[in-house]
Order: structure tokens, then sequence, then C-alpha cells
């Protein structure tokens, strides 16, 4: 397996496609310094909810549950979108 199957497949981009995206949003800024690492935040952010996004579109998700999330602890857990069922955990 390739590696960018590999990386496709955990849904985390590589840290190429980061600094690429991260350096297109410091040329867009007009190349000013001192923003490295909310570039690369940015970056990181926005190629993390991309592949999500397609990883969603692909899917037979029938809407019932949102994607897992992952929390403090280390756990996946996955959310129930209904918004009025009270939730009995307690964080």
């Amino acid at each position: 397996m390739s590696k960018a199957n590999d990386v496709r497949s955990t849904g985390r981009p590589s840290e190429e496609e980061i600094s690429a995206r991260a350096f297109e949003l410091y040329l867009r800024r007009g190349s000013v310094p001192g923003y490295e690492l909310d570039d690369w935040l940015q970056a990181e952010a926005e190629l993390v909810a991309q592949s999500v996004n397609e990883r969603g579109t692909k899917s037979s998700n029938d809407g019932n549950e949102q994607p897992a999330v992952r929390r403090r602890n280390g756990r996946r857990e996955t959310v129930p979108s209904a918004p009025n069922v009270p939730s009995t955990r307690r964080v």
C-alpha cells in the first residue's frame, strides 16, 4: 500500500500536504512572517475537514449519527444527532 493510500485511510493529511497548504496561506496573506503556526494549524484543519467531507459523501451514512469524534481520553465515541434527546453522560 502506498503512503498516499495509507494517509487517506487514516483520514489524516500528510506533513507534506499540510506544509504545501500552509505555504499557500502564507503567500495569500502577502508573505508576512510571524504566522507560521497559525498557517500550519489552519492548513491542517482545512485538510482534515476536506478529508471528512470526502469520506462522508462516499459512505452510506443515513444521517442518524455524526462522525466519530476523539475525546480527550483517546476513546472514539459517536454522538447522536437528535438535539432533543437529553444526555445522561456526565462530563
